[in-house]
């Protein structure tokens, strides 16, 4: 009855505006705002009837689920706070899983609402999409103004990091099947690394009380995986992990299995000079093309040629070296740096980058990594580390705590993947009258 009676009123509505705006007692930004407020109204009231006509998925009083036998256990009320501000209420059934606390609702799963966070799954996903990208007091000052009604800083900060906790970063589990199994003429991985502010995470010691410790900066390594094809990409994704490196080289060869690894003609792995680097290209990418990233080689190559007296010597010295790396002539290069080295304000500094060349000579063939087609630079993963950690978790004064931070890592990757929406599809748990055999 509600619903039809507002309904009724959207002619006069939309009549008392164009009256208020011709007598200029009004503008059309104005009447947008209360043609926004007269929507959600609808709105709300629109999404509390359809609730009401939901049918339960299940009305036994006794099941099993996934192999816990389930007791139904009364009706329980919730509500939720819906896309249009307003709260639907929603009544359901309630089950005991033996030996688990809390309650089994079948219509919380039928609707995806046991994914949210006292929010409808929509504005969950909402909230998530602005909290992985922006600061949660700017996100939620942006969706405000975009839906017309008032959200907190806190609740974007809580469903953001509730979700993203529950989000999965295993590419097994996150990348789907036939985009992997796309054949493509090469597969090119990146890696990098950077750090971000974290609180000092110490036992015992939770709630405001642990925002008082001192702050650790913790490795992120990041990995991005593309393939192309007629020099086109035609795929992306996106993969980035605190922690040890053994977790990081899981992430890296899992995500690029489910790629379509096995599918690619083939592969070249690029990378600054890092050993770790290396040993991830050596333990999942054995035949790959090995690339020195050509940003990384010039920065070396700029902080040998700064070791010269003479500006101008050490600005000629570096265009020619530049170009010789460029055209092939790595060798050469390496020579007459090394023979220069008495020129230099610092002798074994400089030893050190001609080191660094040694080092990584076979993975310098720039001229034949151009001609072929192939990146010579690590720019993807080098956006990636900044668009990815930086722009998020390196804001003026910005702490995270562990926790917070991988879940709000997740939920970002999600996104940037394009994996997001579909962690808000619904995903019952399996459940029958019969206890399995």
């Amino acid at each position: 009855m509600k619903l039809l009676q507002q309904i009724q009123r959207a002619s006069k509505v939309v009549n008392n505006l164009a009256d208020r705006i011709d007598g200029r007692r009004m503008s059309l930004r104005e009447a947008e705002d209360e043609i926004l407020d007269f929507a959600n109204c609808v709105g709300g009231l629109m999404e509390q009837e359809l609730v009401d006509q939901l049918r339960e998925p299940m009305m036994e009083n006794r099941a099993f689920v996934e192999g816990k036998e389930a007791v139904y256990d009364g009706d329980r009320q919730t509500h939720y706070i819906n896309r249009f501000g307003g709260q639907t209420k929603l009544k359901r059934r309630g089950y005991k899983l033996k030996h688990e606390s809390g309650c089994w609702y079948p219509l919380d799963e039928k609707l995806g609402l046991d994914r949210c966070k006292g929010f409808s799954p929509l504005m969950s996903y909402l909230l998530v999409l602005h909290g992985a990208n922006k600061p949660f007091g700017e996100s939620a000052e942006t969706l405000s103004e975009t839906l017309g009604f008032s959200l907190s800083a806190t609740a974007v900060q809580a469903n953001t990091e509730s979700i993203g906790a529950q989000i999965s970063d295993d590419p097994y589990e996150t990348i789907e099947v036939e985009p992997g199994q796309e054949a493509c003429d090469v597969m090119v991985v990146e890696v990098d690394g950077t750090t971000s502010p974290q609180i000092s995470a110490k036992e015992g010691i939770t709630g405001r009380e642990g925002l008082k410790e001192h702050t650790e900066w913790k490795e992120c390594n990041v990995v991005t995986i593309q393939k192309y094809r007629e020099g086109n990409e035609i795929d992306c994704w996106i993969g980035a992990r605190y922690g040890p490196r053994e977790g990081f080289n899981q992430l890296v060869r899992r995500g690029a299995l489910k790629m379509g690894q096995l599918y690619a003609h083939r592969e070249a792995f690029i990378a600054d000079g890092l050993p770790n680097n290396w040993q991830i290209q050596a333990d999942n990418f054995p035949e790959a093309t090995c690339i020195l990233d050509f940003y990384h080689a010039s920065e070396h190559l700029d902080a040998y040629c700064k070791l010269f007296d003479d500006p101008e010597m050490a600005e000629k010295r570096y265009q020619r070296w530049y170009q010789m790396f460029l055209e092939g002539e790595v060798l050469q290069a390496i020579a007459e740096m090394t023979s220069s080295l008495p020129e230099l304000t610092d002798s074994p500094k400089g030893a050190g980058q001609v080191r660094y060349f040694q080092k990584n000579i076979d993975r310098m063939s720039y001229d034949q990594y151009r001609e072929a087609g192939l990146p010579i630079g690590s720019g993807k993963v080098e956006a990636n580390c900044k668009f990815v950690i930086a722009k998020r978790f390196k804001g003026s004064g910005m702490r995270w705590k562990k926790a917070d931070n991988i879940a709000v890592l997740k939920a970002r990757l999600a996104k940037l993947n394009g994996q997001l929406k579909s962690h808000f599809r619904p995903q019952p748990r399996h459940w029958s009258f019969r206890q399995a055999a």
